[in-house]
């Protein structure tokens, strides 16, 4: 995915053509649940997927010290880790996590990720070419 998703967004996100949904899907109990209020801090900074990045890059770390990553990735993804701390403190986003959770997982969805297009799932990374075919599909370009 790191390679298909620049591309995703460069040809059919950036120019309009489709939007992407991102959805909390919480496999790590608690942990998760504090990294996606995070990204939602984040995002209140206009930093979402900048945290996401962030987030990812640290994976293997944020099994031991998760709060102290989250700051650490705050500060990579150029968000204001006081203002992020605040909002993780307050419980911002708790309601609408959990929410998105519930959503994904009434959906079907149980692990990530999992991707929707049109009528059509693609789960797993893929390569380009298969959601260029189902993007292209969809918009009506086959």
């Amino acid at each position: 995915m790191l390679e298909t998703e620049p591309l995703i967004i460069e040809q059919y996100i950036r120019p309009g053509k489709v939007r992407l949904v991102y959805r909390h899907l919480q496999q790590l109990g608690e942990r998760s649940e504090l990294l996606s209020e995070a990204s939602e801090c984040a995002a209140d900074q206009g930093r979402f997927w900048e945290m996401r990045a962030a987030i990812y890059g640290r994976y293997n770390q944020l099994f031991t010290n998760t709060a102290e990553q989250v700051v650490a990735a705050a500060t990579e993804a150029e968000a204001n880790p006081e203002a992020l701390q605040a909002c993780l403190d307050a419980a911002t986003h708790e309601a609408a996590v959990r929410a998105d959770y519930e959503a994904a997982t009434a959906e079907g969805v149980r692990s990530r990720p999992v991707f929707r297009i049109g009528e059509r799932t693609i789960i797993g990374g893929q390569p380009f070419a298969v959601f260029q075919g189902f993007l292209d599909e969809a918009l009506g370009n086959s």
